[in-house]
C-alpha cells in the first residue's frame, strides 16, 4: 500500500489483518494478544486526553488514530478467534445510542434538559445492567475497575442523587479542614494504617470538592502537573544560572527561587 494518500477504516482493517497474518505478517503484532495490549489502550487513552487539554487539532487526530488502531487490532484478535468483529463493535455502539435516546430515536419524539437526559441516561445504563443479570445497587456502573478518581466522583454523585450530601461548599471546606488537623495527629502518633486511610479521606474530600464546584478533578490535577513540571524546568534554570555567575561565593535559596517563579506567574 503507497503511503501519503488517504484511506478508508477498511484500510486500516486491512493493515492489521495482513499484520497478523500468521505467514507474512509482523512477529511482534503476531505475538500480541488482547491482555497483552491492555497497556497500550491506556496509555493512548491518557496521550489522547493530554492532547485535547492542549486543544493541537493535528495532535487530536493522530492521538484518535493510535487509539482507534488498539481498537481495531482487538477486533483483528477477536476475529481470529470467532468472537466478534469491527462491524460487531460498530453496530453495538450504534444500538446503545439508539437506544439511550428514546427522545430522539424513539416513537414519542420529546425535548429533555440536560439534566432530564442525563437522569434518563443513567436509568436506561442501570436497566442494562439487571438485564446482563447484575444484582440490585445503588452504586451500580461504580465499578472498581474505574480510574479512582473518576469512581470517587461517581461515587459521590450517586450518593448526591439518593439525597446523602452536604448541602453547600462551606460545609466540605469544614469537613476537610477537619480531617486535616485530625491527619495531622495520626501523623504524630505514627499509626501506619490510619496514615494512609487518612490521606485517602482528603483526598476524597478535595474531589468532592471539585464536584461541588463542577470542575473535574482529573483535569485539575492534571493541570497541577503540568504547572509543576514547568516551575521545575525553570527553578533548574535559575539555579544553574546563579551558581555559573557566583560558584561558592554565595549560597542559592531555593525557596526563594520558587516563590519568585510564582511571583512571575501571577505578575
Amino acid at each position: 500500500m503507497a503511503l501519503g494518500k488517504k484511506r478508508p477504516l477498511s484500510d486500516l482493517l486491512e493493515i492489521m489483518k495482513k499484520l497478523r497474518d500468521p505467514n507474512e505478517g509482523c512477529q511482534w503484532d503476531l505475538e500480541q494478544t488482547s491482555k497483552s495490549l491492555i497497556p497500550y489502550i491506556i496509555e493512548e487513552s491518557y496521550e489522547l486526553a493530554e492532547a485535547l487539554g492542549k486543544g493541537d487539532s493535528e495532535q487530536i487526530s493522530d492521538e484518535l488514530g493510535d487509539l482507534l488502531l488498539q481498537i481495531v487490532f482487538q477486533a483483528q484478535i477477536a476475529k481470529e478467534k470467532g468472537l466478534f468483529d469491527m462491524d460487531r463493535i460498530i453496530d453495538k455502539a450504534a444500538e446503545k445510542m439508539l437506544r439511550r435516546h428514546p427522545h430522539i430515536f424513539g416513537v414519542q419524539k420529546e425535548k429533555k434538559t440536560i439534566e432530564e437526559q442525563k437522569i434518563s441516561w443513567e436509568k436506561i445504563k442501570k436497566q442494562e445492567r439487571l438485564d446482563k443479570g447484575e444484582e440490585p445497587s445503588p452504586f451500580m456502573g461504580t465499578d472498581t475497575s474505574l480510574p479512582p478518581l473518576n469512581r470517587a466522583r461517581k461515587l459521590q454523585n450517586t450518593a448526591s442523587s439518593l439525597g446523602l450530601d452536604f448541602n453547600d461548599l462551606s460545609s466540605i471546606i469544614t469537613t476537610t479542614l477537619e480531617n486535616l488537623l485530625e491527619f495531622e495527629k495520626t501523623i504524630k502518633r505514627g499509626h501506619e494504617k490510619k496514615i494512609k486511610h487518612g490521606i485517602g479521606e482528603l483526598l476524597f474530600s478535595m474531589i468532592n470538592l471539585a464536584r461541588k464546584l463542577d470542575l473535574d478533578p482529573e483535569l485539575c490535577i492534571r493541570e497541577a502537573n503540568t504547572i509543576f513540571s514547568n516551575r521545575c524546568i525553570e527553578f533548574f534554570r535559575i539555579r544553574d544560572d546563579f551558581e555559573r555567575k557566583n560558584g561558592a561565593t554565595k549560597e542559592f535559596s531555593p525557596s526563594f527561587a520558587w516563590e519568585s517563579i510564582k511571583v512571575k506567574e501571577d505578575g
